[in-house]
């Protein structure tokens, strides 16, 4: 499990975006400003994306918030539901978290995941 910077032309969304980058000035698919704001474009190179592969499957980050709330959830013992991470009212499966991968999800791969995503380089 390797954790590799790649860049791409326009910005990158993930399924981990919508619950980190939160839309400013309009809905989340609307909105251009987001809190924390989204990683700009290094010069010469474009947006940078994180990927971490894992049995065939990538994981995909935006930014480095993002890589921190997935270390924070995933590094859990017992992983919090949806409603313990904020889906009150929503449609449960919507988190991220229900349409990790199975393969993801045993607690030996997460304590790997973890320390592999706090080496995260820098963009």
């Amino acid at each position: 499990m390797q954790i590799r910077v790649e860049y791409r032309e326009k910005p990158v969304r993930t399924p981990i975006t919508p619950w980190v980058h939160r839309g400013v000035d309009g809905g989340y698919h609307r909105s251009t400003v987001f809190d924390p704001p989204l990683p700009r474009p290094v010069h010469g190179k474009g947006y940078p994306v994180w990927f971490v592969d894992h049995r065939g499957r990538s994981l995909v980050f935006a930014s480095h918030e993002e890589i921190d709330h997935v270390v924070d959830v995933l590094g859990r013992k017992i992983l919090p539901s949806s409603r313990e991470l904020g889906q009150a009212y929503l449609a449960v499966n919507s988190h991220w978290l229900s349409g990790l991968h199975a393969s993801f999800k045993p607690w030996k791969v997460r304590q790997e995941l973890v320390k592999r995503l706090k080496q995260a380089p820098e963009a």
